[in-house]
């Protein structure tokens, strides 16, 4: 099974349940099945986005530096400008 089918696979089975919960066939107290239940799915996206966040900031945070990419963009950047000056364009 694919991660897609995988993440399609929870999400259904999550919503499955969230939905048996909101129409009251899940056994849940009334102040749960009123209050806190319809509020899950907002609460699910605002972690999900909390994650990601953090997620990409620490990935920011530990990026590794990679020298032999820096040499090959600078040999290709100063190809480049021979280039253009052999071609007679300026550019200051």
């Amino acid at each position: 099974m694919t991660r897609a089918h995988q993440a399609a696979t929870t999400i259904a089975i999550a919503g499955g349940i969230w939905l048996l919960g909101l129409l009251g066939i899940l056994p849940l107290s009334e102040t749960v099945q009123s209050d806190v239940w319809p509020a899950l799915p907002l609460v699910a996206l605002v972690s999900l986005g909390a994650y990601a966040f953090i997620n990409i900031g620490y990935n920011l945070l530990v990026f590794r530096e990679c020298p032999e990419a820096y040499q090959e963009l600078m040999q290709e950047i100063q190809e480049a400008k021979d280039d253009l000056h052999a071609k007679n364009v300026d550019i200051a």
